[in-house]
């Protein structure tokens, strides 16, 4: 996790340089700050701007901010930034002479209540965290989903589980994936989907009204409220013509998407041959997607073994009888789910990777 920290008193620089060291050896990329009168004697950077400053270059450039100091001085100087919990940074404060670690901002999606009880270890801290369900110990499902490297489709939905979980409702869980682990209170298990779907389950009571289903697809249910938590294990595949359309790639992959039921949110990476690597459109669909394009020698393809769609005009063109369907699978490491797809110069196919070992509900 990048972290930046800064400080705004003698102890404080001190205690700003125990976080910092304590942080990096746990393996974060952190840089601690403090006022020029105090930074140099801690072994701190000196603060070179205004705190507003600081703050608004740190907000956007990392994963979470620490304040050593007073709660209401991180408080005024975080506000104008703040945006969503869906992508603002962590924010902590710590008291100048280490005796509370405060989870401010983002303590679940964000990670501030992980980073609080490590600088709690760190400086002998108290940590305070105010989330309900960590006060009451109950399962978070966003921040499990985070933990799981879990796109959450629905933050309002996300909301609604959580405080079903604090009303001691049970909650289902539906997944594409293997699921490992002794499963938390009032979570359940279920299997049989078209079973599920073919129920009334508000009526019979049997199985759960509220849940969430672990999957690269965008199905309604199994449950009367679903939220979709979403794997990033999806390659598209692409090949083109070249100087096409941004347009017209868009496009096909809208199609492909919509035919398939497949989550937008799932795509990890665009894959092509080597010679579309400066293809402005797959460029511009991957920095839109915000996904690398990723690219491999027409060799690299040919050297993959499966059965895949041959074109002699591809063939031709690149050295290799298939690009779309090749860099899918080579770039996923995993399996084609939906061949070839061809329109307006543009081909694409889709490929998955499973998840090795599943999702675990307790993290080691």
């Amino acid at each position: 996790m990048k972290v930046a920290l800064i400080s705004f008193t003698g102890e404080g620089a001190n205690t700003c340089r125990k976080i910092e060291v304590g942080l990096r050896l746990n393996g974060h990329d952190s840089s601690a700050f403090g006022k020029d009168l105090f930074a140099e004697g801690a072994g701190i950077l000196p603060l070179k701007s205004s705190l507003d400053e600081w703050t608004a270059a740190a907000f956007s450039k990392n994963e979470a901010l620490i304040f050593v100091g007073a709660c209401g001085i991180a408080v005024r100087a975080i506000a104008p930034y703040i945006k969503d919990k869906t992508v603002d940074p962590a924010v902590v404060v710590v008291d100048e002479k280490g005796k509370y670690a405060i989870s401010l901002l983002s303590g679940h999606l964000g990670g501030a209540n992980d980073i609080t009880r490590e600088i709690a270890e760190i400086v002998g801290a108290e940590p305070v965290i105010t989330t309900a369900t960590d006060l009451n110990h109950r399962f978070a499902v966003d921040d499990w989903a985070k933990k799981n490297h879990l796109r959450i489709g629905d933050m309002k939905l996300a909301k609604e589980i959580s405080a079903a979980i604090l009303r001691g409702e049970t909650i289902g869980v539906a997944s594409e994936f293997p699921i490992e682990g002794e499963l938390p209170e009032q979570l359940q298990v279920i299997t049989d989907e078209q079973d599920i779907q073919g129920r009334n389950v508000a009526a019979d009571g049997e199985y759960p009204k509220i849940g969430y289903r672990i999957s690269i697809h965008e199905e309604n249910g199994p449950f009367d409220k679903t939220l979709h938590l979403i794997p990033r294990t999806v390659t598209i595949g692409m090949g083109c013509r070249k100087g096409i359309s941004p347009e017209a790639v868009e496009e096909l992959l809208e199609k492909v998407l919509k035919d398939h039921k497949l989550s937008v949110q799932s795509i990890e990476r665009i894959c092509s041959i080597d010679i579309k690597k400066e293809e402005a459109a797959l460029k511009q669909l991957a920095d839109k997607l915000g996904v690398p394009l990723q690219v491999f020698s027409a060799e690299e393809l040919r050297q993959l073994d499966g059965e895949f769609t041959p074109s002699e005009f591809v063939s031709q063109i690149t050295g290799v009888d298939n690009v779309c369907e090749r860099a899918a699978v080579l770039g996923s490491q995993g399996e084609l789910i939906v061949k070839k797809q061809a329109r307006g110069g543009v081909t694409m196919a889709v490929a998955a990777r499973t998840e090795k070992g599943g999702y675990r509900w307790k993290q080691q």
